[in-house]
């Protein structure tokens, strides 16, 4: 059996395309993550119906960045934050679907990229590893499937392959950081106050929950 496996990476359009390298499923985290912001994000881009599951849930498969290359269009990658101190999140302009999140400095060799940009079926991806932030899942916790890791396991999951990134020196091999600076090649535009009010009233209304002012 091959050990490496190469997964095709392509938005809607198809205008941006590229390859995750060597993402068997050991050295991946395939899993989902329920969290404001990423619900956020989806609705941002106007792409909830086709990102979210049905518990507001966004697939994605956590990777180092030196394993992720861009073989066209890199000029139509842009970026936002939700917040001056929020996760860079990447998507393709053309047709809004999102790449993945990454921390705001190449420093961190992290990048979960979203499985909407990932052209193969999910059973490429391996077992579901973990589901984070289920409390802010439609019908709670509750309603979020039970497979996949307890969230501390998770998170020593990904701490000890972060390390390995690291110390492999990945953090300088990112296609969306400058490799000296660590800077992304991308400035992202932070949403202003009154568009992240806007983003949570149309969350909380997606999910069925009552929210003052909406």
């Amino acid at each position: 059996m091959a050990d490496t496996f190469d997964l095709p990476l392509r938005c809607r359009c198809g205008a941006v395309r590229g390859v995750a390298r060597d993402a068997v499923p050991s050295k991946i985290n395939h899993c989902f993550c329920y969290c404001d912001d990423c619900q956020a994000f989806a609705h941002h881009l106007g792409r909830a119906d086709d990102v979210l599951d049905a518990h507001g849930g966004t697939e994605i498969t956590q990777m180092s960045p030196a394993n992720v290359r861009f073989d066209l269009g890199a000029d139509k990658i842009a970026a936002i934050r939700l917040t001056e101190k929020g996760l860079v999140r990447w998507y393709a302009s053309c047709c809004n679907t999102p790449i993945g999140n990454t921390m705001a400095s190449g420093g961190v060799p992290f990048i979960g990229v979203v499985s909407a940009f990932i052209a193969a079926p999910s059973a490429a991806l391996g077992p579901i590893r973990g589901r984070g932030f289920a409390k802010s899942a439609k019908g709670g916790r509750d309603a979020v499937p039970k497979d996949g890791l307890p969230d501390l396991l998770m998170v020593a999951r990904v701490l000890v392959k972060l390390l390995r990134w690291r110390l492999r020196g990945d953090h300088t091999r990112s296609a969306l950081f400058d490799a000296e600076t660590g800077k992304p090649l991308v400035e992202p535009r932070v949403l202003t106050v009154a568009e992240r009010e806007d983003l949570r009233r149309r969350c909380a209304r997606w999910r069925g929950e009552a929210r003052a002012g909406g």
